[in-house]
Protein backbone atom coordinates (compact mmCIF):
# COMPACT_ATOMS: atom_id res chain seq x y z
CA UNK A 1 0.00 0.00 0.00
CA UNK A 2 1.56 3.09 -0.67
CA UNK A 3 -0.02 6.80 0.99
CA UNK A 4 0.79 10.03 -0.85
CA UNK A 5 -0.07 13.53 0.54
CA UNK A 6 0.33 17.14 -0.21
CA UNK A 7 3.94 16.52 0.30
CA UNK A 8 4.84 13.89 -2.31
CA UNK A 9 1.79 14.62 -4.86
CA UNK A 10 -0.25 17.57 -6.38
CA UNK A 11 -3.87 18.04 -6.72
CA UNK A 12 -4.85 21.33 -8.16
CA UNK A 13 -8.87 22.42 -9.32
CA UNK A 14 -9.47 24.68 -12.18
CA UNK A 15 -12.34 27.01 -12.63
CA UNK A 16 -13.59 28.86 -16.01
CA UNK A 17 -14.96 32.01 -16.37
CA UNK A 18 -18.20 32.82 -18.16
CA UNK A 19 -20.85 35.26 -18.75
CA UNK A 20 -21.37 38.42 -20.40
CA UNK A 21 -18.89 40.36 -18.32
CA UNK A 22 -16.83 37.52 -17.98
CA UNK A 23 -13.86 39.46 -19.39
CA UNK A 24 -13.61 40.95 -15.76
CA UNK A 25 -12.96 37.78 -14.38
CA UNK A 26 -10.63 35.02 -14.25
CA UNK A 27 -10.02 31.10 -14.93
CA UNK A 28 -8.28 30.55 -11.66
CA UNK A 29 -5.71 27.65 -10.37
CA UNK A 30 -6.74 26.08 -6.73
CA UNK A 31 -4.64 24.19 -4.68
CA UNK A 32 -5.31 21.25 -2.18
CA UNK A 33 -3.15 22.00 0.25
CA UNK A 34 -4.50 19.00 2.96
CA UNK A 35 -5.56 15.63 0.96
CA UNK A 36 -3.98 12.29 1.24
CA UNK A 37 -4.48 9.21 -1.58
CA UNK A 38 -3.79 5.78 -1.05
CA UNK A 39 -3.23 3.24 -3.51
CA UNK A 40 -2.83 -0.44 -3.16
CA UNK A 41 -4.25 -3.94 -2.24
CA UNK A 42 -5.03 -6.80 -4.00
CA UNK A 43 -7.30 -5.21 -6.21
CA UNK A 44 -5.54 -2.07 -6.82
CA UNK A 45 -8.12 0.05 -4.75
CA UNK A 46 -7.57 3.97 -4.95
CA UNK A 47 -9.13 6.26 -1.56
CA UNK A 48 -8.61 10.10 -1.57
CA UNK A 49 -9.64 12.41 1.06
CA UNK A 50 -9.37 15.91 0.85
CA UNK A 51 -10.28 18.69 3.03
CA UNK A 52 -12.05 21.35 1.18
CA UNK A 53 -11.68 23.92 4.02
CA UNK A 54 -7.49 23.60 2.78
CA UNK A 55 -8.15 24.63 -1.30
CA UNK A 56 -6.47 28.04 -2.23
CA UNK A 57 -5.92 29.86 -5.08
CA UNK A 58 -2.65 29.59 -6.22
CA UNK A 59 -3.11 32.67 -9.45
CA UNK A 60 -5.25 33.48 -12.03
CA UNK A 61 -5.17 31.76 -15.52
CA UNK A 62 -4.74 33.35 -18.73
CA UNK A 63 -5.07 31.28 -21.90
CA UNK A 64 -3.51 28.31 -20.61
CA UNK A 65 -0.67 30.16 -18.71
CA UNK A 66 0.14 31.20 -15.39
CA UNK A 67 -0.58 34.81 -14.73
CA UNK A 68 0.27 35.68 -10.80
CA UNK A 69 0.15 39.34 -11.68
CA UNK A 70 -3.61 38.85 -12.05
CA UNK A 71 -4.82 38.97 -8.66
CA UNK A 72 -3.82 40.52 -5.26
CA UNK A 73 -3.57 38.70 -1.85
CA UNK A 74 -6.50 39.98 -0.88
CA UNK A 75 -7.88 38.80 -3.90
CA UNK A 76 -6.77 35.64 -3.71
CA UNK A 77 -8.07 35.41 -0.42
CA UNK A 78 -11.57 37.02 -0.52
CA UNK A 79 -12.12 34.30 -3.41
CA UNK A 80 -10.60 31.56 -0.74
CA UNK A 81 -13.17 32.69 1.52
CA UNK A 82 -16.17 32.69 -0.77
CA UNK A 83 -15.07 29.05 -1.92
CA UNK A 84 -15.20 27.91 1.34
CA UNK A 85 -18.23 29.84 2.48
CA UNK A 86 -20.41 30.11 -0.01
CA UNK A 87 -19.62 27.88 -2.64
CA UNK A 88 -18.43 24.68 -0.83
CA UNK A 89 -19.80 25.13 2.53
CA UNK A 90 -16.67 23.61 4.56
CA UNK A 91 -18.44 24.45 7.69
CA UNK A 92 -21.33 21.66 6.97
CA UNK A 93 -18.83 19.54 4.44
CA UNK A 94 -15.63 19.66 5.65
CA UNK A 95 -14.27 16.05 4.04
CA UNK A 96 -14.76 15.17 0.30
CA UNK A 97 -14.32 11.03 -0.15
CA UNK A 98 -13.33 8.92 -3.20
CA UNK A 99 -13.59 5.48 -2.90
CA UNK A 100 -12.75 3.33 -6.15
CA UNK A 101 -14.63 0.47 -6.68
CA UNK A 102 -12.79 -0.82 -9.65
CA UNK A 103 -9.49 0.09 -11.31
CA UNK A 104 -8.26 -1.72 -14.33
CA UNK A 105 -5.42 -1.53 -16.44
CA UNK A 106 -5.91 -0.53 -20.30
CA UNK A 107 -3.29 -0.42 -22.50
CA UNK A 108 -0.38 1.69 -20.53
CA UNK A 109 -3.43 3.55 -18.34
CA UNK A 110 -5.78 2.59 -15.80
CA UNK A 111 -9.55 3.28 -15.79
CA UNK A 112 -10.68 4.08 -12.44
CA UNK A 113 -14.22 4.02 -11.52
CA UNK A 114 -15.22 5.58 -7.81
CA UNK A 115 -17.99 6.98 -6.02
CA UNK A 116 -17.31 10.52 -5.03
CA UNK A 117 -18.97 12.16 -1.97
CA UNK A 118 -18.82 15.78 -2.10
CA UNK A 119 -20.81 18.55 -0.46
CA UNK A 120 -23.02 15.86 1.07
CA UNK A 121 -23.71 14.26 -2.15
CA UNK A 122 -22.11 11.07 -3.60
CA UNK A 123 -21.76 10.02 -7.29
CA UNK A 124 -20.14 7.57 -9.29
CA UNK A 125 -17.62 8.65 -11.32
CA UNK A 126 -14.94 7.19 -13.84
CA UNK A 127 -11.44 8.56 -14.84
CA UNK A 128 -8.20 7.61 -16.58
CA UNK A 129 -5.38 7.51 -15.24
CA UNK A 130 -2.14 7.86 -17.24
CA UNK A 131 1.29 7.56 -17.12
CA UNK A 132 2.66 11.36 -17.85
CA UNK A 133 6.48 10.32 -18.05
CA UNK A 134 9.02 8.58 -16.56
CA UNK A 135 8.14 9.99 -13.22
CA UNK A 136 4.34 10.44 -12.08
CA UNK A 137 0.44 9.17 -13.21
CA UNK A 138 -1.70 11.54 -13.73
CA UNK A 139 -5.56 11.65 -13.43
CA UNK A 140 -7.59 14.42 -14.91
CA UNK A 141 -10.88 14.28 -13.71
CA UNK A 142 -14.37 16.72 -15.09
CA UNK A 143 -16.48 17.24 -12.46
CA UNK A 144 -20.08 19.08 -13.20
CA UNK A 145 -20.45 20.89 -9.81
CA UNK A 146 -24.62 20.97 -9.87
CA UNK A 147 -24.25 16.98 -10.27
CA UNK A 148 -23.19 17.57 -6.33
CA UNK A 149 -25.74 20.08 -5.59
CA UNK A 150 -23.05 22.93 -5.62
CA UNK A 151 -24.33 26.25 -7.29
CA UNK A 152 -21.12 27.95 -8.87
CA UNK A 153 -20.55 31.21 -7.79
CA UNK A 154 -21.90 34.14 -9.41
CA UNK A 155 -22.02 37.89 -9.64
CA UNK A 156 -23.36 41.18 -10.38
CA UNK A 157 -26.40 38.86 -11.22
CA UNK A 158 -24.99 36.36 -12.79
CA UNK A 159 -23.38 38.67 -15.81
CA UNK A 160 -20.16 37.09 -14.21
CA UNK A 161 -19.74 33.27 -12.82
CA UNK A 162 -17.80 30.54 -13.28
CA UNK A 163 -18.57 27.89 -15.51
CA UNK A 164 -20.67 24.93 -13.38
CA UNK A 165 -17.81 22.45 -14.93
CA UNK A 166 -13.95 22.44 -13.11
CA UNK A 167 -11.21 20.14 -13.94
CA UNK A 168 -9.10 18.15 -11.26
CA UNK A 169 -5.43 17.49 -11.96
CA UNK A 170 -3.65 14.79 -9.30
CA UNK A 171 -0.14 14.24 -9.83
CA UNK A 172 1.41 10.97 -7.62
CA UNK A 173 4.56 9.45 -8.32
CA UNK A 174 5.18 6.68 -10.42
CA UNK A 175 7.74 4.89 -8.08
CA UNK A 176 7.75 4.72 -3.86
CA UNK A 177 9.84 5.80 -1.81
CA UNK A 178 12.42 3.14 -2.29
CA UNK A 179 12.63 3.45 -5.86
CA UNK A 180 10.11 0.71 -6.95
CA UNK A 181 7.45 1.04 -9.30
CA UNK A 182 3.90 1.92 -8.18
CA UNK A 183 2.32 -0.56 -10.28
Amino acid sequence: MQKFDQTSAICRIFTYKEGILSYLAHDLRISVTSFTVTLGGKDRFLEAYVDTRSLRVDCAMEDGKERPDLLSARDRTDIDNNIIRDVLHTDKYPDSILLSSSVKKEGENYLAKADLTLSGRTQEISFEVRREDSKHYVADVRLLLPDFGIKPFSALLGAIKIRPDILIHIEIPAYDSTGEPLV
